[in-house]
């Protein structure tokens, strides 16, 4: 297991970090999630990390969410009982839910790991499964920059979970690609819609046929 970065260690400093890099779209891309979830539903957020969601979801519903990240999850289950420890790659840490959301999570995950990650979270979801991350819009032109900045994603980036590469991260294109392919599990049938807010890509599928009309 590698260390964590700054940011992975004390989930305040994240939370703040966050709000800096989205900045307006920060509440916009949580209000957009959360606009896909009803009363009496139950979420499910995957690497919830501290639980940023289970602020903006409507009255009447509910909240589960897990995280391998033992200082994330003592923080958030300071205001969500229902947050616990797990890996996001082990099913037997999943549940059904109505709605099941990974926010921030896809990057994080070693290449080889992404259709079983996927493949949990899709399984789980009886009616919407949502992905929000980041695509990638450096350019990999060679310049004396480029190391420099690569080190320094890849040292912010480390949650403790594994040696995190900056090759993780999906390129705009790769992860329209991806979305549209349902990531080798996700059905063609299955009908899927995608917004663009601030350098985040929200995919939203449906696998609920009433809720997607």
């Amino acid at each position: 297991m590698s260390g964590k970065s700054i940011f992975y260690r004390f989930p305040l400093l994240y939370i703040w970090g966050i709000r800096w890099i989205h900045k307006s779209n920060f509440l916009k891309r949580y209000q957009y999630i959360s606009s896909f979830v009803r009363e009496g539903d139950l979420v499910l957020e995957p690497g919830c990390g501290p639980a940023i969601l289970a602020e903006f979801l409507p009255q009447g519903s509910s909240y589960k969410g897990f995280d391998s990240n033992q200082n994330f999850v003592n923080y958030a289950k300071k205001g969500h009982s229902a947050v616990s420890s797990g890996n996001v790659l082990d099913p037997k840490n999943y549940c059904k839910a109505e709605v099941v959301v990974i926010c921030d999570v896809l990057h994080h995950i070693n290449p080889a790991d992404r259709k079983k990650f996927i493949q949990n979270c899709y399984q789980s979801a009886d009616e919407t499964f949502i992905i929000c991350d980041p695509g990638k819009k450096i350019n990999h032109t060679p310049n004396i920059l480029y190391p420099i900045w690569k080190r320094l994603t890849e040292w912010s980036e480390k949650d403790g979970t594994n040696n995190f590469k900056y090759e993780y991260f999906l390129t705009r294109g790769q992860l329209f690609d991806e979305i549209d392919n349902g990531f080798g599990i996700i059905p063609s049938s299955v009908k899927r819609e995608v917004k663009e807010i601030g350098d985040d890509i929200v995919a939203v599928f449906y696998k609920s046929e009433e809720i997607w009309r």
